[in-house]
């Protein structure tokens, strides 16, 4: 099969473009895709709207006649105030949309507590204990060894050491604060269902497949109480804390 060079495959590429589009030159199709870069970036940043086109274009004119009529300080100071509040009013957005899993949660939760066998903390952790071991019980600056399955309250997996078939391994102050109360409450040999509101898991973050706003369930067996938090493995992206990140994550779920 002959083979097509590189230069006549870029004479093709050239063809084409020119035939698709009004360009005539170089200058002209590199000003016009760097137009289109510029647009397609602004209106990621979904502020097309807030823009004067005119302006926007004056301002670059401006510029290249070394004539801007503000200094370049003054210009990151207007963009970064904007964009700062422009962010907060997008994740404001956003947020709203989960406001409903708040709704779902508290009213699972506050029906779960009517169960005989549920107990709830002062933090408002909810647990039920499926079996009780008898071996030590980890404090804050242990690490432990335990399997986990994590889901939403409509069923959802989200994480699992039991279908990874490997026991997590991390420091007991490494996950989200309703994670870390529960394993508190166990003895080593124990069988836990947690039920953790979204205050004490993630709250408006969400992480990766959790939406913001989220309660979480956990069945969580403790194995038992490890080397020193230095050394510990990480499980998956949860039920580790966003904020303290381990030194080493173990292999994610897929």
């Amino acid at each position: 099969m002959k083979r097509i060079s590189f230069a006549a495959v870029a004479c093709l590429i050239a063809f084409h473009v020119s035939a698709q589009n009004p360009m005539k030159t170089q200058k002209d199709s590199v000003s016009y895709a760097l137009g289109i870069d510029i647009a397609s970036n602004l209106m990621q940043m979904q502020v097309q709207s807030d823009i004067d086109i005119t302006l926007f274009s004056n301002a670059m004119q401006d510029v290249f006649a070394g004539k801007a009529q503000l200094s370049q300080e003054d210009a990151q100071r207007i963009t970064q105030t904007f964009f700062m509040a422009k962010h907060e009013e997008i994740r404001a957005a956003q947020l709203k949309q989960f406001e409903v899993n708040k709704e779902k949660g508290s009213a699972f939760l506050a029906e779960n507590a009517k169960r005989p066998e549920v107990k709830t903390t002062a933090s408002g952790l909810q647990y039920e204990i499926v079996t009780q071991g008898t071996g030590a019980q980890p404090q804050a600056g242990d690490v432990v060894t335990l399997h986990y399955k994590g889901t939403l309250i409509d069923g959802t997996v989200f994480d699992s050491s039991i279908e990874r078939g490997e026991p997590a391994t991390f420091g007991v102050s490494q996950v989200i604060p309703g994670f870390s109360e529960a394993i508190q409450l166990m003895n080593v040999g124990s069988k836990y269902i947690v039920y953790i509101p979204q205050e004490l898991a993630y709250g408006e973050r969400g992480a990766g497949p959790i939406e913001p706003y989220s309660t979480l369930i956990f069945q969580i067996e403790l194995l038992g109480i490890d080397s020193p938090a230095a050394t510990a493995t990480a499980p998956a992206t949860t039920p580790t804390s966003t904020d303290e990140k381990p030194a080493k994550k173990a292999k994610k779920n897929k």
